[in-house]
């Protein structure tokens, strides 16, 4: 399950040795002891020793113990400066920087660490970072009274400006108002940069680059070096596409000048690598990425280049390729997974990875696939807080020792943990305030839930626990009841349901088969095929799992070969329309869109009225979404069978920081199609996912979204065309 283009809060459950986490404040002011001169940036003495945390993630390390030792030295940062405001940030940062974090206990020490102290600038300031998401207009009440009270503190403004960026509190206005008021107090501080970047003032933009690009060019410490690509990004967004190939030119002679420098850190080549990528240079870029895998070969962005470039040249087999080939893919990951785990013995990926193949090849044995799943459960215990996943990682080994019938026992206890996971993660985000709610129909809960029943109903049943199971099922019937959605519902709410239709009667027909109540297996399998959406029907050629069971048993108990052709008739008749309907996901809309006025990268300005009197198909990507990728092959595919069609557009929206990285992506995957670089234009209409697909009718209204991709691209290709169809009214 693949979440949003905005990058979630990862949080971390609390270990004891968070637990004295704020003991060590003292009852005087955070900010009071820091001169004017310090409240800026922090002293050089705080910047080595904030260093000394970052230098860790150089280390081979698994995550929890990593975060274990960086929280260990910030606890000794604060009893040695327990006011300095710069240690308590980065120490409240730190503890609110993983998945699993107990938020509400974690805010309640804050608020009564700001209870104490209602008017010490620090206490407000981090009280107010932990009810963004919470309460966000509380935080924006404490931090505007607090901007009034303490008019020195430049912090408070910058973290108003960070709120009124986001989609539920948008306000232009405001955000550069407050921006600016943290740059007339800290002119030379680069905290602010990415606030500046995302916001719509080109005149503050300007200046700001201007200035940055002066204080980098003038840099004798290199501290800030990193800063070079927010520049970077800033002069892409206010040049027109006619001056870009001209930037090129000038960030190649940056990127000379930076390169002779020999600073041979992480963040050294990590900006190399960027700036090459922008350049188009291909060679250096993978210089770069040679030297600093050389050099660092434990830090994970090292492995992670490692492994991409392995993926990237064996790519995962698609659903219509042959077994041989499939197999052949599977049998390659486990071998190159064998040598990174000599190397990375805690890679949680590696172990993931040797699984999942494992469990695709019918040779390997159930003490192969053990071990590769003791070692997947610890690395993901050894990296607790690293990722979320959806569904938990637990429901996949559980669904291997169904599917294996080994392990049976520790089925139930996987998937309750995992159930359990998950409502701790979505329980500290379960007020964010900061993004429209998704409909309920997409509800993580719900989408766990159904995840979870299946798997725990057959176990049960498997371990002779019959009561259990029936429990199970039970749940899944409730369920089922309160989630009727309406004839008026959206499509992918009713897609959804008929989902769940299926998924209880097959596991109520999985249950009946075990408890050897043959007839009703049957039965269940039979409601089960008539409920089937076509979604979740196997590709022709391909096991048919329930259509299969259901046979046999009809075998078993006396029924005909001619008897089932006859039931396949009596059923099918009725529910074809039905299928058809519900292959389509997208959800019609009818709203106009706000006027743009926008320039394609080849220089083109396109406005709202350019799409009247035509079909336009919209595609929102970035390069750095995984599923766009995957899905712009097809948009591709799309802009070419339909350039011909005069009465037909077929654009893209692309919400990229770093314009910039955007044209070496299209000449090297060999797009055509129009891209216009959209960013302020989607987060300012609430854009908070994508890929997503808008098709517009020629009155210029948005009539069809479609939000995610998923695998199937040929049958994200018809139901694309479906759509553009009904907006013309054709169908």
């Amino acid at each position: 399950m693949k979440l949003s283009m905005t990058p979630s809060l990862r949080r971390l459950s609390l270990p004891s040795v968070f637990s004295i986490s704020l003991l060590f404040f003292t009852s005087s002011a955070l900010a009071q002891t820091q001169n004017a001169g310090n409240l800026c940036e922090p002293s050089a003495t705080i910047k080595t020793a904030l260093k000394k945390v970052s230098l860790l993630n150089d280390e081979n390390l698994p995550f929890k113990l990593k975060r274990e030792r960086q929280t260990a030295i910030l606890q000794e940062l604060v009893k040695q400066h327990p006011n300095d405001f710069f240690v308590l940030r980065r120490f409240q940062t730190n503890q609110r920087s993983a998945y699993g974090i107990d938020r509400t206990a974690l805010l309640a020490e804050y608020r009564a660490r700001w209870e104490k102290q209602p008017n010490d600038p620090g206490a407000t300031y981090l009280y107010a970072q932990m009810l963004i998401g919470q309460n966000t207009k509380e935080a924006l009440t404490q931090l505007e009274a607090q901007a009034q009270r303490a008019p020195e503190f430049p912090w408070s403004h910058l973290l108003l400006a960070s709120i009124y960026g986001y989609p539920n509190f948008r306000d232009n206005a405001k955000a550069n108002a407050h921006l600016k008021q943290f740059l007339t107090k800290c002119p030379s501080s680069l905290d602010g940069l990415i606030t500046i970047s995302r916001g719509s003032d080109k005149e503050l933009m300007a200046e700001t680059a201007q200035k940055l690009r002066k204080q980098l060019e003038t840099d004798a410490t290199d501290e800030n070096i990193g800063h070079w690509d927010l520049l970077w990004s800033l002069e892409f967004k206010l040049k027109p596409a006619s001056e870009h190939a001209q930037l090129r030119q000038q960030i190649a002679e940056d990127v000379k000048r930076l390169r002779a420098k020999n600073l041979n850190t992480t963040d050294w080549f990590l900006l190399l690598q960027n700036g090459y990528k922008q350049t188009g240079d291909k060679e250096n870029q993978r210089w770069a990425e040679d030297e600093m895998v050389r050099l660092f070969p434990n830090n994970e962005l090292a492995r992670s280049t490692i492994q991409r470039r392995w993926y990237d040249t064996h790519p995962y087999p698609k659903p219509d390729e042959t077994d041989e080939k499939k197999q052949a893919y599977h049998r390659a990951a486990v071998q190159i997974t064998t040598e990174w785990l000599k190397q990375w013995p805690h890679d949680e990926r590696s172990w993931s990875t040797r699984f999942f193949s494992l469990s695709e090849l019918p040779d390997a044995t159930n003490e192969e696939l053990g071990a590769a799943l003791d070692g997947y459960v610890k690395a993901h215990a050894q990296n607790e807080g690293f990722s979320y996943m959806l569904p938990p990682m637990e429901f996949s080994v559980a669904r291997t020792y169904l599917k294996r019938n080994f392990r049976l026992d520790q089925v139930p206890v996987l998937v309750l943990k995992g159930l359990t996971d998950v409502e701790v993660v979505e329980r500290g985000r379960a007020g964010d305030d900061l993004f429209p709610r998704e409909d309920a129909t997409n509800n993580t809960r719900r989408y766990v839930n159904w995840q979870a029943w299946p798997l725990l109903a057959e176990a049960y049943t498997r371990l002779k626990q019959p009561d259990k199971a029936r429990e199970v099922l039970t749940q899944m019937k409730n369920a089922l009841l309160k989630e009727k959605p309406s004839d008026t519902a959206k499509e992918n709410a009713k897609l959804n349901f008929a989902n769940n239709q299926f998924t209880y009667w097959q596991t109520t027909a999985k249950v009946a088969e075990v408890e050897q109540r043959k007839l009703d297996a049957l039965t269940s399998y039979q409601t089960a095929l008539n409920f089937r959406p076509a979604n979740a029907a196997p590709k022709p050629g391909k096991p048919d799992d329930v259509n299969d069971a259901a046979q046999r048993l009809w075998k078993e108990l006396g029924g005909t070969e001619q008897g089932w052709q006859a039931y396949l008739a009596r059923t099918d008749a009725p529910k074809r329309p039905a299928e058809i309907s519900k292959t389509v996901t997208w959800d019609a809309k009818n709203t106009s869109l706000p006027d743009f006025e926008l320039t394609d990268l080849q220089g083109r300005k396109w406005k709202l009225a350019d799409l009247k009197g035509k079909t336009t198909f919209i595609n929102l990507w970035a390069t750095w979404c995984g599923p766009c990728r995957l899905e712009l092959p097809y948009v591709q595919k799309l802009s070419e069978q339909m350039k011909d069609n005069k009465d037909f557009l077929v654009l893209t929206l692309n919400i990229d920081d770093e314009l910039g990285l955007v044209e070496p992506f299209m000449k090297e995957h060999k797009y055509s199609f129009t891209v216009i670089p959209a960013q302020s234009y989607a987060e300012n209409l609430g854009v908070f996912s994508i890929p997503r697909n808008w098709v517009i009718s020629v009155d210029g209204k948005l009539s069809f979204e479609g939000i995610g991709f998923g695998s199937d691209g040929d049958g994200w290709m018809k139901t694309a065309l479906e759509m553009i169809q009904k907006a013309k009214g054709t169908n």
